[in-house]
């Protein structure tokens, strides 16, 4: 009897202890974790499982989440509820802005001496915060009445204390290029439009001649990049035509065009390493088509490019190549050849459809060599011709 009693005891006991034990696991015992670190970056992405360190017994597939109160635009703490086998959870998610705010358009610089650099253009500076970010420059080093490198201060610091410090080069130089043609009798074969199909062809020709030339590319046709490179290796000069040469696009506005003249400078500086500074307008400082899309607009170029460290190279030869495509070779020839001055800087383009041009090459670098001339590229102290302003 007294076994029999003792075994009911423990039988008792037994479920009780059960009982009990199922109550902690199901009610009292916590069956899902979370990780010490229960912060979002503000305006950043919300990821509820990201915060579960374990979920026993399960996996988080079966946990939800509610986090409707959660306002991630908005520093401060929320209660975001998890629930897990009928259990809620509820934990508080700390909204933070830990992040510093980010320049860009600090590239490297260049000047002209006795200007006055427009040190915000082109600079940009965003916060993950959202809210605008106001900088200041501290240029108190910089003096663009001597030349040599200078370095300037950005300074900018979000609501919640997050500060950027960046530097950025100066480089005051003289003015590129001469208002005055040399005694030397030179020839500046000068390509547009390209790299292209064609460029190989052109290199080749003034390799056999021992003649240099200068390549005013554009963005237009990037499979052929790599050309740029190999011309500017062989000894040639890489100068910028714009990125897009859309004229819609390039003389919307005087930002619009620094635009994208930038864009083209990044796009060959991964080619040679550097952005040069020798350009030419598409249709030429003389245009007049960019008139339909802002009125004055090359007066203001034709100064500002010079002011911020470039010079913009005309013509005073032409091919006549741009008159269309596949142009007789004979007067491509003709025309190539007509120009008598010391300094002859000649038109040309390089573009698919300029086969015609490929082939009169020969003759004009033939023609000039009798003359006695040498070919080279645009340097910094080449004769820079430039038409008379039309807008």
């Amino acid at each position: 009897m007294k076994n029999r009693k003792k075994l009911v005891i423990t039988l008792i006991g037994v479920i009780v202890l059960g009982i009990g034990l199922f109550v902690y696991q199901t009610f009292i015992k916590k069956q899902l974790h979370f990780k010490e670190n229960m912060t979002v970056e503000i305006n950043g992405k919300f990821n509820p499982n990201s915060y579960i360190s374990e979920v026993e017994h399960g996996s988080v597939k079966d946990v939800a989440c509610q986090s409707k109160n959660l306002n991630i635009k908005k520093l401060g703490k929320y209660e975001v509820t998890y629930t897990y086998k009928n259990r809620e959870y509820t934990t508080t998610i700390q909204v933070v802005d830990t992040q510093k705010p980010v320049f860009k358009g600090l590239d490297d610089l260049t000047v002209s001496l006795n200007t006055t650099p427009d040190l915000k253009a082109g600079v940009e500076v965003s916060d993950n915060s959202l809210e605008e970010i106001k900088y200041k420059i501290d240029d108190k080093n910089l003096d663009t009445s001597k030349e040599g490198t200078y370095e300037v201060t950005y300074v900018a610091k979000d609501s919640s204390g997050n500060k950027t410090i960046a530097k950025r080069k100066i480089e005051v130089i003289k003015k590129i290029g001469s208002d005055k043609q040399s005694n030397e009798k030179v020839v500046y074969l000068t390509f547009d439009d390209g790299p292209s199909e064609n460029t190989k062809k052109i290199m080749d020709i003034l390799a056999k001649y021992d003649a240099k030339a200068t390549f005013f590319v554009t963005g237009r046709n990037q499979d052929y990049n790599y050309l740029i490179k190999d011309a500017y290796n062989a000894g040639h000069t890489i100068a910028l035509h714009t990125y897009s040469h859309e004229y819609s696009t390039v003389y919307a506005s005087v930002d619009a065009y620094f635009d994208d003249l930038n864009k083209v400078g990044q796009m060959v500086k991964k080619e040679i390493g550097f952005v040069p500074h020798y350009i030419r307008f598409p249709g030429g400082s003389s245009n007049t088509v960019s008139r339909r899309y802002c009125q004055g607009i090359m007066s203001t170029l034709t100064k500002e490019v010079v002011e911020k460290g470039y010079q913009y190279y005309d013509w005073n030869g032409d091919s006549t190549d741009a008159s269309g495509n596949h142009v007789a070779v004979d007067k491509l020839i003709r025309n190539g050849t007509s120009c008598h001055d010391n300094n002859v800087m000649i038109l040309c383009h390089d573009t698919q459809a300029k086969d015609t041009t490929v082939q009169a090459l020969p003759a004009i670098i033939e023609h000039y060599k009798n003359l006695g001339y040498t070919f080279k590229g645009i340097d910094d102290a080449t004769y820079a011709p430039h038409q008379s302003v039309n807008n």
